[in-house]
């Protein structure tokens, strides 16, 4: 049965049928998260405890993770996206404003941007980060800006200590997205340190995950107040019926937060699998001209969200892979072109960089023959071409 999605349907039953049959096809997924007898274990504690809203392990996950980003307040929401906007609510940003955000980024950043009323001005990125540089920032930089986006593009950054610089001399908030870089450091410093606020998620294909889920990080207090009260309704918390803002309900469960202290426990087992998956990757795919494995930023201690490649066309190499049950993926479609945004500007590194990246299996468990298997099938590729 092909595997092969139509790419004219755009929507409904059956773009999700083919969906779902391709990815029921891959014999070594995209990614696969790590689920064991620890999880069960404290699942089984919440159950038996019977309160399922947040509690001990909310409390418990937002202290560490505190603690490993080395920031003073840690607050759980139910995805990194509802982080996000509640740290530009809290930061005062909203109708008139703009926000700069790279094109080369998932939907949620600049979505995160529209939903509050602010608008989202899309940047071109640095070859060789994939991230946001000041001189990329500079260019679409103008006197409506309001804050800075950055994106920690697969788990990379670029020159935070410019940046953070730069979004201090012009008086912009600077908000980190580091959702796919959790326990990546940039000149021995964690990456979730810096910004005005950073934001984790914890989706099925993160460094760690809760299935849903997602962290706001900041050292002011007073932000992290107001994203707390836009957290829990417009009140400080659950039990105080004062309503001072308008709020939503962005909280995460017991249920998910005890799954993510599990997971921290586990957390070292998964670097050093994503740091061995890259490392066997570059070793078995070394002396391939038509495929260059990203380099990610030597400054920096860098846990892959994914490995990357770059060739000069991605989509059927991709196709070759996926057929061959591989789930290959292709890396970030540019914002700036998507139908709700279509802002008829060019981005031509941003396009290049879609057009020519193949994000392969990156989950920490991948045996051996697995990634051997994954290159084989690249080198076929190109030796019949």
């Amino acid at each position: 049965m092909s595997t092969e999605v139509d790419p004219d349907m755009s929507r409904g039953p059956d773009y999700y049928e083919a969906y779902m049959t391709r990815i029921g096809n891959e014999s070594i997924p995209a990614y696969e998260p790590s689920l064991g007898e620890h999880e069960l274990e404290l699942l089984g504690d919440v159950i038996r405890r019977n309160w399922l809203s947040e509690g001990k392990y909310v409390k418990e996950f937002e202290r560490r993770l505190g603690e490993a980003c080395d920031r003073s307040r840690a607050i759980a929401f139910c995805n990194a996206t509802s982080a996000i906007i509640a740290g530009l609510r809290g930061r005062g940003i909203g109708v008139g404003d703009e926000v700069i955000v790279p094109s080369f980024t998932h939907p949620a950043d600049p979505n995160a941007i529209a939903v509050i009323g602010a608008t989202p001005i899309f940047s071109d990125v640095d070859e060789d980060s994939l991230c946001l540089s000041v001189d990329t920032i500079d260019r679409v930089k103008t006197v409506a800006t309001r804050a800075i986006l950055f994106v920690s593009s697969y788990g990379n950054v670029s020159d935070l200590d410019n940046i953070v610089e730069y979004a201090d001399h012009h008086g912009l908030t600077l908000v980190n997205d580091c959702a796919p870089a959790l326990f990546g450091s940039y000149r021995e410093r964690p990456i979730a340190s810096y910004g005005d606020f950073a934001a984790l998620s914890f989706f099925a294909d993160k460094t760690i995950t809760t299935g849903e889920g997602g962290m706001l990080l900041t050292d002011s207090d007073d932000l992290a107040e107001e994203a707390q009260m836009f957290k829990h309704d417009g009140r400080h918390e659950r039990g105080h019926d004062l309503i001072e803002r308008i709020g939503y309900n962005f909280r995460i469960t017991e249920l998910q937060a005890a799954v993510g202290v599990a997971q921290l426990d586990r957390a070292q087992d998964f670097i050093a699998g994503k740091l061995d998956n890259e490392r066997r990757y570059r070793d078995r795919l070394q002396g391939l001209s038509q495929a260059r494995v990203f380099d990610f930023n030597p400054e920096g201690e860098i846990v892959p969200h994914r490995t990357l490649i770059f060739v000069d066309d991605a989509a059927p190499l991709i196709t070759h892979l996926t057929s061959a049950g591989i789930g290959a993926r292709c890396t970030f479609t540019p914002m700036h072109s998507q139908p709700c945004y279509a802002t008829g500007r060019s981005l031509p590194i941003t396009d290049r960089l879609h057009a020519g990246g193949v994000c392969l299996p990156s989950a920490p468990g991948l045996s051996d023959e697995q990634i051997a298997y994954v290159c084989d099938a690249i080198r076929d590729y190109y030796d019949r071409g």
